[in-house]
């Protein structure tokens, strides 16, 4: 339940690291990133939402999701 605000706010923090405007996510996104085991380890989340960050357009698809989120 907590992964889209989880999702959020790394979204917002990796944003201001980088100096970059925050990029959007698509909600059958956030869906597909709520099936994945997380094993409690939101280090391992946020490593993929950089990853999808670098990756992406300005929203983040399920496509890309699919394709670089490898958990």
């Amino acid at each position: 339940d907590d992964i889209p605000l989880l999702i959020d706010k790394f979204l917002s923090d990796i944003a201001d690291e980088y100096g970059a405007k925050k990029k959007k996510i698509a909600s059958e996104a956030i869906k597909h990133l709520q099936k994945f085991t997380w094993s409690g380890n939101i280090r391992e989340l946020r490593n993929v939402i950089e990853r999808l960050v670098i990756m992406s357009n300005e929203t983040i698809s399920k496509d890309e999701v699919l394709k670089y989120a490898q958990v």
